[in-house]
This record gives C-alpha cells, structure tokens and sequence, in this order.
C-alpha cells in the first residue's frame, strides 16, 4: 500500500500491524460506505467485517481525507448543491420523490447533502410534491414480517407495469423480475426480461442470482405462478444437497404464497414506481403518443428492443444502487433489520440476527444450467433482436458516435439511428 499521511509508515502500533487492502480496493470501499451515508461506527464495522481491518475514528477520518472521500460536513457550494437537488427534481415528473430518496441518489453519484439543506431546497422550488408526499399519503399498510438474518428467505417475483397492455404500444413490452432478501431488504438481482412469466428465464434468472454470491437462502419464496418449476427443484435439491440436516418442517425450502402475502418483493415495486419507474414508463410512452415509434414499421419494434432494454437495465442498476444503499427509517417494534442500509445489514448483520446462507458450487451450478431447456443466451434474446440485427443497430449506434444511454435522450437516439438501419439487411465488415 502507498506512504500514508501519518509518522507510522509500517502501520504498526500498540495493536500490531495492520493489514491494509490494496489503495485501490480500499479507495472503493470508503467510497462505497459514504454513498450508503454510513455513521463512523458502521464504516469502522464494515471494515472489520469485508477486510478484518480494525482501525480506530482518527484512523478512518485520515483514510477519508486521504482518498477524497465525500463527507456531509463538506458539501459543494450552495448555488451547486441548489442545482443538483433541482436536477433530480426536473428528473422526478411525477414529483413523487422525497428528501430521503434525493440524499441517496446524489450519494450514489458522490454528493453528500445535509438533510436539512435538501428539505429547504424542495420547499422552496417544488412545494407541491411535498404536499403530495405527506406523510402516510397512498402509503400501502404492511404486516411485520421476521426473519433469523440475511439469507434466511430471498423472495422473486416479476413486474409487469411495462407490459404490452400497459404500454399499449403495439405489443411490445419490458418486463422485470427481482429477488430481494427479507431480513436486510438487500436488493440481490433485478433485470429487464423478455419473458416474466417463461420457466427457462426464471430458472436462468434464479441461477444468476445465486452464482453472484455462491449461496442458497434457507428457503425461497414466491408466488404461485407456473414460472418457477427449475427454480423450485433447484432450490430444493441443492438446499437438500447441502444443508440436509435442516429441519424442513420449520424452515422449509421453498413456500408458495398469493402475491398479495408475497410483501417483501411486492411491496418493492411501490417504490420502483415511486422513485424510477413512473418517470420511465412516461418516457417510453411518449415515444408513441409523439409519432417517434410507429408498430407497423417492421425496423421499429426490433430497434425498440436493441434500445429500450439496454436502457431499462441501467435504470434498474441505478434503482439498485438507490435502494440497496438507502437508509431504512429505525423501527423499534419491526423485528427485521431497520436504522441502517441494506447493503449495510445484509453484509454485517446486528447480533441476534446471522448470515443464513448456505453455500454452493459452481459446478453444480453449471450442472444445473445445462438441464434447462433453453439456453441462457436464447431466453434473454428480445423478439427481432438476431445477431444480423444486432450487427446493424451496433453500427448504427457507432455512426451518431455511441451516446449515453440515458432515459430521457431515449427517443432522440432511436430516431437518430434509424437513419442508419436501412430497410434491407447489409452486410458491415
């Protein structure tokens, strides 16, 4: 690691040495740790936990000044910070986001705001989304849930507020499906499908979510769609295979709920919308209502789907980010984690809770991939999109100078590469 700011070069105290990470690894985790606004004692934890790193709160304000770290008590000028609140407002068409949502989502961007200066901020330039928001305003009312710590139940759904009949928009569609721990409310996956509802996706899905940390829940929850037969028989084998001693009258591994009971990952979609998904459906229509996408064009629907989802997927790994390093309201009465982050409670869970998970192979994740029907490959393959398509948009997207995929420039770029995708097939070389 290179020469601290400090008279102890070795890093050798009365506590003995310490084992620093790499400046670039540990530059990422503190980084990380002030987009989930952390207080010191959970950063000091999370070292602990991610690096065995125990350092002291001079040691952890050194590192921070050391590595740029943003800080509250630092914040950019106020004419600045005015217009950074302001552009996540003209982002916000349905003004539905708060002062809690805003702080995190400059957070992840690398601003940290106070509070205070945020609330005044939206009192003054945008009084009407604060009446909207009052508090338990078109809140839905949820049942306390419990859990024995992260891991202990991942629970998946799909999402389908952007389906066909909710664009109406030809038939096209961009669906979703999440998986979401209930102790931590840790976001594990979350990604645009072609097909919320088709067994080989969610099977493929699933096994995503699992090879990101190579661990299993306790038990895996759903609703009792047809969709989850490989999911089903691969969380029962492997948490038989590998956890065969777990009593699965108590802890069953797998549960079929109606949606209405399946809270965790329904409840999810309330702020998706809230937040993210309102704003995005609103974009993706008006392309529609303003005559940019026309159905009956055979090149519109197949460039919809080269586009539309790659920029659905980044709005879902912003939406991601949001939530899995906001700050959950403490709830003395709430028996599942609350006063921290989920990314937060998920990686270094308050005792009595504990880390449930069970751990797997990748070989016998592999296995278990092949057994699908259809490869991965085909079953996130959007209608139209062949590799002779995707060839034409790639080139297309290289001639208007490949621009950042954002929401709001969606259409602008869909009209601008349309003049490059002739009506008849060509060949690029």
């Amino acid at each position: 690691m290179a020469a601290r700011t400090n008279n102890n070069m070795a890093g050798v105290n009365g506590y003995g040495t310490k084992a620093y990470p790499p400046d670039d690894v540990l530059r990422e985790a503190l980084h990380q740790y002030s987009k989930e606004r952390l207080s010191t004692p959970e950063r000091l934890a999370r070292l602990k936990a991610e690096f065995n790193l125990e350092i002291k709160d001079r040691k952890l304000y050194s590192l921070n000044k050391q590595f740029d770290v943003p800080s509250v008590r630092k914040p950019p000028p106020e004419d600045i910070a005015t217009q950074l609140v302001l552009d996540k407002v003209a982002e916000d068409i349905a003004q539905s986001n708060g002062t809690g949502t805003i702080l995190s989502m400059l957070a992840n961007e690398g601003f940290l705001l106070p509070r205070d200066f945020v609330r005044n901020v939206l009192a003054q330039y945008a009084p009407e989304g604060l009446a909207r928001r009052f508090p338990g305003a078109n809140r839905i009312q949820r049942s306390s849930l419990s859990c024995l710590g992260p891991n202990h139940q991942h629970h998946g759904d799909g999402h389908e507020k952007m389906n066909a009949q909710a664009l109406q928009m030809g038939g096209v569609a961009l669906n979703i499906y999440g998986i979401k721990d209930q102790w931590s409310s840790y976001l594990l996956n979350l990604v645009v499908v072609p097909n919320d509802r088709d067994v080989d996706t969610v099977g493929h899905v699933f096994l995503d979510t699992i090879q990101k940390r190579m661990t299993v829940p306790i038990t895996m929850v759903t609703d009792k769609g047809t969709e989850i037969g490989y999911m089903f028989a691969y969380q029962t084998g492997m948490r038989s295979a590998y956890a065969p001693t777990i009593d699965s009258t108590h802890y069953p591994p797998f549960l079929q709920l109606k949606s209405v009971h399946n809270t965790p990952i329904e409840g999810l979609w309330h702020w998706f919308l809230k937040t993210f998904g309102v704003n995005l459906k609103v974009v993706v229509v008006s392309g529609y209502e303003n005559g940019n996408y026309n159905p009956n064009n055979p090149v519109h629907p197949k460039l919809f789907y080269w586009l539309w989802p790659q920029i659905m997927q980044i709005v879902l790994d912003r939406f991601v980010e949001y939530w899995n390093n906001h700050k959950i309201r403490k709830q003395a009465k709430k028996p599942n984690m609350s006063g921290s982050t989920p990314r937060h409670a998920f990686t270094v869970p308050a005792l009595p809770a504990f880390d449930c998970g069970i751990e797997v192979d990748q070989a016998v994740i592999d296995a278990l991939r092949n057994e699908i029907k259809k490869p991965r490959e085909e079953v996130m393959m959007w209608p139209g999109v062949d590799a002779e398509f995707s060839r034409r948009a790639e080139h297309a997207y290289d001639m208007i100078g490949r621009p950042e995929l954002i929401a709001l420039k969606g259409w602008e770029i869909f009209s601008a590469m349309l003049h490059h995708i002739p009506a008849e097939p060509r060949i690029y070389i």
